[in-house]
């Protein structure tokens, strides 16, 4: 049975064809819309044979989607090969099997300390900080490496391109500029405990890098390129090397203005929960837009931005057209079907405190039906 969507959802779906981004609160019908969206494009415009992307984070995201895609009777016009939903691992790692003729994907936190200890032992043997660190505790050492060097792809450091100190420097001003301050101090602090950087100890006791950009240069950015070309090479990735090795091929690819034609071409690119994402994400997607010459839109919600701890900043959101370099529509999806309108009330009034952000006026589709609420000091 078809849904019958709200103003604010039906000014999104039959907006004209553009850069939108969709600010859409938890409980307000993103997923609907999106396919909505793609449905009317189709029928707007019978003429041309539209084809989308649809970018999740998550596995099931990608299964709710594709699940309405199959099942519902609305959404037929989307079948067959109109609507590719895909997480960007598995549209990297697709991108990765064209690339090397056999990739090995590293996975396990057994495999990561293997990788460091013994296919990266010629690389570590020639940086003395990073060789100190591992013959130290050869037991634990290894593995956290491994995971700060996922995090430096994932913070969007490029070991083709940031070769020279100026370089990583300027790098790291974008990031303490895009609110990952926090993060960067993280993977320092994590490099001090692995014995990896020197340290001193401040006011509050606890160790911190000695000069913070010089010492993660010297001490370990300068392994970590030589690291990540030599896993590379041996077409060794791990689960971040599946966005960044795909990253960097289609960045080659646009530099050679190799842009996608006819059947393999997509005219629309839709990206979910796009708070979520790092500046690898953010990167892909934009190179994955570029090359296909395509639309993007944006969905999420600057007030649900919590994955800091993966190098996410709600920024991307905030204005993205800083970082897209072009301009975007606005749409703001303006009632929630999910929760008692008590519930909407006080969840607004509190996210109304937070100065960053973008103010959205937020009703409950069903004004009468409350929750308890009970308050605990």
């Amino acid at each position: 049975m078809t849904q019958q969507l709200d103003a604010s959802q039906r000014q999104f779906c039959e907006a004209p064809e553009g850069n939108i981004r969709l600010l859409a609160p938890a409980g307000c019908g993103k997923t609907l819309c999106l396919l909505h969206r793609c449905k009317h494009i189709i029928e707007r415009d019978r003429r041309r044979r539209h084809k989308f992307l649809i970018v999740t984070f998550t596995r099931a995201a990608r299964e709710e989607i594709q699940g309405r895609i199959n099942s519902e009777s609305e959404f037929s016009a989307l079948r067959g090969d109109r609507v590719e939903v895909m997480t960007l691992n598995s549209w990297g790692f697709r991108r990765v099997k064209g690339i090397a003729f056999e990739p090995k994907l590293i996975t396990s936190q057994a495999s990561y300390h293997y990788t460091m200890l013994n296919l990266l032992q010629p690389v570590w043997l020639n940086h003395p900080s990073a060789k100190r660190a591992i013959e130290k505790k050869r037991n634990t050492t290894p593995r956290a490496l491994m995971e700060v060097m996922d995090t430096f792809k994932s913070l969007g450091f490029d070991h083709q391109r940031h070769t020279h100190f100026d370089q990583f420097a300027g790098h790291l001003q974008l990031l303490q500029g895009q609110g990952l301050t926090r993060k960067l101090q993280q993977q320092f602090r994590e490099l001090a405990k692995l014995g990896v950087l020197e340290t001193k100890v401040v006011a509050d006791g606890s160790e911190v890098p000695e000069s913070e950009a010089g010492e993660v240069y010297e001490s370990f950015f300068q392994f970590w390129q030589e690291a990540t070309a030599d896993l590379i090479a041996r077409d060794t990735f791990t689960m971040e090397d599946q966005k960044y090795v795909a990253y960097l091929d289609e960045r080659q690819k646009l530099e050679e203005r190799n842009f996608l034609t006819g059947a393999t071409r997509r005219h629309h690119v839709l990206v979910d929960e796009f708070q979520d994402i790092n500046p690898l994400d953010l990167a892909l997607v934009k190179a994955i837009v570029e090359r296909n010459r395509a639309t993007v839109t944006i969905a999420g919600d600057d007030d649900q931005a919590i994955f800091e701890w993966r190098g996410a900043t709600p920024e991307y959101i905030l204005d993205p057209g800083q970082y897209f370099g072009t301009t975007f529509d606005t749409h703001i999806l303006g009632v929630n079907y999910r929760s008692p309108s008590n519930i909407v009330e006080h969840s607004q009034r509190l996210i109304a405190r937070n100065a960053h952000h973008i103010p959205k006026q937020i009703k409950a589709a069903d004004s009468k039906r409350k929750a308890r609420i009970e308050v605990k000091r």
